[in-house]
């Protein structure tokens, strides 16, 4: 499988995962939005932990195997960028 094929894989969980915790928010209004919103936010550090475990399972999933450390250097540089968008795309719209 190739790295664009995982970075697509990896981007639509990542926004799967901030779909469903933001599903909510919908159906709220004033404090209790407020409050929502900010348990969310509170979440980010569990939102991170699943990047990493989806990150890993993918590359485990389509039997990458990274033959020397440039190999999985490499790749973690292809990632690095992706990885910080959707890191950022957690926070967007909640914070100005």
């Amino acid at each position: 499988m190739s790295y664009e094929k995982i970075k697509e894989e990896f981007i639509k969980s990542a926004e799967a995962y901030i779909n469903a915790k933001r599903q909510p928010f919908e159906k709220l209004s004033g404090m209790e939005l407020v409050d929502a919103k900010s348990h969310y936010l509170d979440g980010f550090q569990d939102y991170i932990m699943h990047l990493n475990f989806t990150l890993n399972a993918l590359v485990e999933e389509h039997s990458i195997s990274f033959k020397t450390l440039e190999e999985a250097n490499a790749f973690q540089d292809f990632m690095k960028p992706t990885f910080g968008s959707i890191a950022v795309k957690f926070t967007e719209g909640l914070i100005e």
